[in-house]
């Protein structure tokens, strides 16, 4: 018996997987398992974090109002902003919606690793909930307005090189 290949059957080759392609998903499995782990722990040690920051926000509010100055109403107006993120309930929210959000862009990751296209979509929404959510919870005061747009850069420049890679997807 010949060990051959006929010509007449055709040859199914699975088409590869760029290279750019494989190293963003490598990068977006790291990030989003990281943002899982980290999103089980914030939500584990809320209570815990939520006394200790309001402590020291106090101790820091006791010192601005010794030192005075034309900079203690700015001061405040974060301290003030701050204490309300930093409730138990909202730093529990916001864990959760992170946890949301990895698991979103993790799972999207893996179907473009497989070259499927309904993961580009999947990590859009991903990238959608981890901008959405601090904003819903936490309103637009500064501090989440400044950890949203961060999130948010971060978030679109993948979703873009994934957009170039979408040739690539079935």
């Amino acid at each position: 018996m010949e060990n051959y290949q006929s010509s007449s059957q055709p040859v199914v080759t699975k088409p590869a997987r760029p290279v750019f392609l494989t190293v963003l998903c490598i990068l977006t499995f790291i990030g989003s398992g990281w943002a899982i782990v980290s999103g089980i722990s914030s939500y584990l040690t809320a209570d815990t974090t939520a006394d200790i920051v309001q402590a020291a926000m106090e101790d820091a509010k006791d010192k601005i109002d010794d030192a005075g100055g034309g900079s203690s109403k700015m001061a405040e107006k974060m301290i003030s902003g701050a204490s309300e993120m930093v409730k138990p309930e909202n730093l529990k929210k916001s864990a959760l919606f992170s946890i949301i959000a990895a698991i979103c862009t993790l799972g999207g990751a893996i179907f473009m690793f497989t070259l499927k296209k309904a993961g580009y979509w999947l990590y859009i929404l991903g990238t959608a909930i981890s901008i959405a959510g601090p904003l819903y919870i936490f309103g637009g005061n500064l501090i989440s307005m400044l950890s949203t747009v961060l999130i948010g850069i971060v978030g679109v420049i993948f979703v873009i090189l994934y957009g170039l890679n979408l040739k690539y997807l079935r």
